[in-house]
């Protein structure tokens, strides 16, 4: 994309990734590839959007993962199963679990309950780079970066920047992946100041990442929030970016 086309968040920013955008259609879109054998999203959708610019499509029937029912929005796994992750991930269940949660009711309490399940069966998830999402008038529900520490410095700072926050601008809890990019920006965008969702913190997609990098989701409307103020913010000078530099020792205030 050009700089005049571009906005000013990504203009200013300059991710090495172009963020991605999820929305939902109702078929399979004829612009859209299927997901790669691999059964984790991140391997078979997000990062072949990433890095590849593709665009990657899932219906429930291509649900290799069972997580991406709930994550992704496609209606939801069955309660039987949602039971049987409270015991798998627990501590001092007949079923030794991967001890996450101290005890089931802490897996309820702090990640199931706490992490609507969105979508219907007959949805069918989209991830598209950002520009070309916008540009075709998608309906964009969430939006994801791929980032370094610098840029999540960048994102947490302008989140701050926006306006009056709680105590704290980005949601960091655990949740799947494919929970982090879509289900948990969802949620956040109901809420009166939303707040960004860090994410790549579930140990197993990790395998495909660099380890220095990290996703950054959120509702859609708190994207155009900050592409919007942007230009007004640090992000208009460079002196951030040469603040972070190493070996540089003038005082930050």
């Amino acid at each position: 994309m050009d700089d005049e086309e571009m906005g000013d968040l990504l203009r200013l920013l300059r991710p090495r990734y172009t963020p991605i955008a999820i929305y939902y259609t109702k078929g399979f879109p004829s612009y859209a590839s299927r997901p790669s054998e691999e059964s984790c999203v991140v391997a078979s959708m997000m990062l072949h959007a990433f890095r590849e610019g593709r665009t990657v499509a899932i219906s429930r029937d291509l649900v290799g993962c069972k997580g991406a029912l709930n994550g992704l929005g496609l209606g939801g796994d069955s309660k039987d199963a949602r039971d049987a992750i409270a015991s798998k991930y627990s501590a001092g269940t007949d079923d030794p679990g991967k001890n996450y949660f101290c005890c089931p009711e802490a897996a309820c309490h702090n990640y199931l309950d706490a992490v609507p399940v969105y979508g219907s069966e007959d949805d069918v998830a989209v991830m598209q780079p950002i520009d070309e999402a916008q540009e075709m008038g998608a309906d964009i529900e969430t939006v994801a970066f791929l980032t370094d520490p610098l840029e999540l410095s960048a994102l947490v700072t302008l989140a701050g920047f926006l306006g009056k926050t709680d105590d704290t601008v980005v949601r960091c809890a655990f949740g799947f992946s494919c929970e982090q990019l879509y289900a948990m920006p969802k949620q956040e965008g109901e809420r009166e100041r939303p707040r960004l969702v860090l994410g790549a913190t579930e140990f197993y997609p990790r395998r495909f990442l660099d380890q220095s990098m990290m996703t950054v989701s959120m509702p859609y409307s708190m994207y155009k929030e900050m592409d919007e103020k942007a230009g007004s913010s640090f992000l208009a000078s460079d002196q951030w970016r040469k603040s972070a530099q190493p070996g540089d020792r003038d005082c930050c205030c």
